[in-house]
């Protein structure tokens, strides 16, 4: 073999641009970036980081839920504690002053325990707080070592030759463009992985604030419910010594009780007799009209219309009917503020296990001088004094009734339209029992509702 020959063997070279590379050194740049491509491919798939997920906190009420628990109930304790301070300390409590003590430890009770699952929730969200931030702190160590062989890489990797050397050693224009857009994409995925490092950062210090929060309010609620729980203790000792007291008394207090049921039980057929005149004379109007429309048609029958099930009903009653239905739980109180001292249905007295209360609607305790309001439109169907009951007002709702009792300056009538929370008269307050309550009933033609599940909470 020739010199030429060898020498041609020797340096055989590869022509780029215009000028000559090596094959050697296009194998070692081919090496080196196939390295590159599969770093790049790697970074490109762990580019986001698995971020701790939050826990959803119990199956039961969230935190907003129990906070508007809390501060409604704290508003009901404050109206029965209004309701109590004109007993004094020594002074021997009514039988209707027991009954609001004896709620208003009810709501204690139910205050604490929506006090201790705030408190159980702040658990979880702090529990949940440090695991987010060990996880969090896990993958901001991998991203920032990600991040250093990506640096180490480019940094090797720095000279522009190397780099023209890599596209230019392709073996077509696709291969070429698609080196270039690998570069590119390597120039990005960096960025990217920085401003993954800093949002990572960013989490971590609000994942801390949170927590240092949660603590805070745990804290408070801890101390909270302490007060709470004294304030029980010192309650119930307070109830035990007035029931004992009334207790001296009780054959006294089970005939006042008996008597007072008789009465409402006379004032309850008054107000379901008014109530099934009201349903009578809708069907008779209902009837008439018919018969005025057969007439103007010149249809001259006498059958009488098939008989409903229940309560006729106008186009205009229907639509009053339906809406009223679709604001269960979300109607206004009768009172703006009260309590109530005696819930719906039969339940015992709070003085004797023996002596059985029945209640077809509810009592609210209230303060002196308040105003009984419309819980819905409506319009007047009866203004009417009952004997032992003051003036009693019957608004109609389509086909659903409510009734106010114990009132006194009524400044409605019967047939006036009434709008929601209008004042419809003032609840008398009884000066020798020193309580102002209203009786509020709840009526779906003739059958009794439970108010408490009608109104708001």
């Amino acid at each position: 073999m020739d010199s030429k020959t060898h020498k041609n063997k020797d340096t055989k070279h590869n022509t780029i641009g215009q000028g000559l590379v090596p094959r050697s050194h296009v194998s070692c740049v081919n090496n080196r970036y196939m390295f590159f491509i599969s770093t790049l491919v790697f970074l490109l798939f762990t580019i986001t980081p698995s971020y701790a997920q939050k826990a959803k906190g119990t199956k039961g009420k969230s935190k907003q839920q129990l906070q508007s628990e809390i501060t409604s109930l704290q508003k009901e304790i404050s109206t029965a504690n209004q309701l109590l301070k004109k007993t004094s300390k020594d002074k021997e409590m009514t039988l209707s002053e027991v009954n609001i003590l004896d709620k208003k430890i009810k709501q204690r009770e139910q205050l604490i325990r929506a006090y201790n699952e705030q408190i159980t929730l702040l658990d979880e969200e702090i529990s949940t707080g440090k695991n987010s931030i060990r996880n969090l702190n896990s993958d901001l160590g991998k991203l920032r070592k990600e991040y250093a062989k990506m640096l180490n890489f480019a940094y090797k990797n720095r000279n522009h030759y190397d780099r023209l050397a890599f596209v230019f050693a392709s073996d077509d224009f696709n291969q070429a463009f698609s080196r270039l857009r690998y570069i590119r994409q390597f120039n990005d995925a960096r960025k990217t992985k920085m401003d993954q490092i800093a949002s990572t950062e960013r989490r971590i210090t609000g994942e801390v604030e949170a927590s240092q929060k949660a603590r805070e309010e745990q804290a408070a609620m801890l101390k909270d419910e302490k007060v709470q729980q004294e304030a029980l203790q010192k309650e119930r000792e307070d109830l035990n010594k007035q029931v004992a007291n009334l207790k001296k008394k009780e054959k006294s207090i089970q005939q006042d009780i008996n008597n007072k049921q008789q009465q409402a039980q006379k004032l309850q057929k008054a107000i379901d007799d008014l109530i099934a005149e009201e349903i009578r004379k809708a069907n008779e109007e209902a009837e008439r009209k018919r018969r005025e429309e057969a007439k103007k048609k010149g249809t001259t029958t006498t059958t009488p219309a098939p008989k409903e099930k229940g309560m006729a009903l106008t186009p205009e009653d229907k639509t009053l009917s339906t809406n009223f239905v679709a604001n269960k739980g979300k109607l206004p109180w009768p009172v703006e503020r009260g309590i109530i001292s005696s819930s719906f249905g039969k339940h015992p007295s709070v003085v004797s296990s023996k002596v059985t209360v029945t209640n077809k609607g509810i009592d609210i305790a209230t303060t002196d001088g308040a105003h009984a309001r419309a819980v819905f439109d409506g319009v007047v169907a009866s203004v009417t004094k009952l004997l032992g009951s003051n003036m009693v007002v019957i608004i109609r709702h389509g086909d659903y009734f409510t009734v106010y009792t114990n009132l006194e300056n009524v400044t409605v009538k019967a047939g006036d339209k009434v709008k929601t929370k209008q004042n419809i008269g003032t609840v008398h307050t009884n000066q020798t029992e020193g309580k102002t309550e209203l009786h509020f009933e709840l009526l779906k033609e003739k059958n009794h509702q439970d108010p408490a599940l009608w109104l708001t909470k």
